[in-house]
């Protein structure tokens, strides 16, 4: 499958199979998350059997059936872009291995059989594992409130039909963008495509708890599907 095409079919699972992963499953997401670990510096650690991790209040959206989890270890905040942005990674090849997967912001930390070091805690974890279904599309921002592209037809406040008149490239982008996951859905960022054609602009338009991990998850998703086209681009 071609990046946005995974893109396309990944979605947020939250009923699993309580089916252990295996196999070439297994042995790729572990390849995946040595290889964000040594690009990243990130402290990323696959736990297995470790459902109870998940139980949490039902209304933030309850996780039930995943025996792993993908979790991120830090002690603080500095590292949450790279968190977002190296976990959508591994997201993707989790999808690309015909896995589901879940962001979980609200997880019991306690619970968690993750390996702390040093002063680290349990930032984030991602569940993951073979869904009951493949999920489903979620309600999105038009492009029109999520992008803007510096004298051209797409400035704020333009119509979604506007959106035909965008660069074939960052068209691809912005979809890739625009179906990232955000906490609580909120899609709180804003991408610029310069007078240049070329330089492009990532930035949070609302502060949170889990901005940066958001804008992290979007300029992943935005990168992949840009470079899959072969355009003459970079970020600002």
């Amino acid at each position: 499958m071609s990046a946005i095409d995974t893109i396309r079919a990944r979605h947020s699972v939250r009923e699993y199979l309580n089916k252990p992963i295996g196999g070439v499953q297994l042995a790729g997401l572990r390849h995946a998350i040595i290889e964000a670990e040594q690009k990243s510096g990130l402290d990323i650690q696959l736990v297995r059997d470790n459902p109870e991790v998940f139980q949490v209040v039902a209304r933030f959206g309850l996780v039930r059936g995943a025996t792993a989890s993908i979790v991120f270890c830090a002690d603080g905040k500095d590292t949450d872009e790279a968190i977002g942005y190296w976990g959508q990674r591994i997201v993707l090849t989790a999808q690309e291995l015909g896995l589901n997967t879940c962001w979980c912001a609200l997880c019991s930390r306690k619970k968690s059989k993750v390996v702390l070091r040093g002063d680290k805690k349990v930032r984030i974890a991602i569940a993951v594992g073979l869904g009951k279904t493949q999920g489903s599309n979620r309600k999105t921002k038009p492009l029109s409130e999520l992008c803007t592209v510096e004298g051209g037809s797409m400035a704020n406040g333009a119509s979604d039909a506007g959106a035909r008149a965008l660069p074939s490239w960052f068209a691809t982008a912005m979809e890739a963008a625009q179906l990232a996951p955000t906490a609580m859905n909120a899609q709180n960022f804003h991408i610029t495509l310069r007078a240049d054609g070329k330089t492009v602009a990532a930035r949070t338009t609302k502060e949170g708890a889990w901005s940066a991990i958001d804008l992290g998850i979007v300029r992943r998703n935005f990168e992949e599907a840009a470079n899959e086209t072969g355009a003459d681009w970079r970020w600002e």
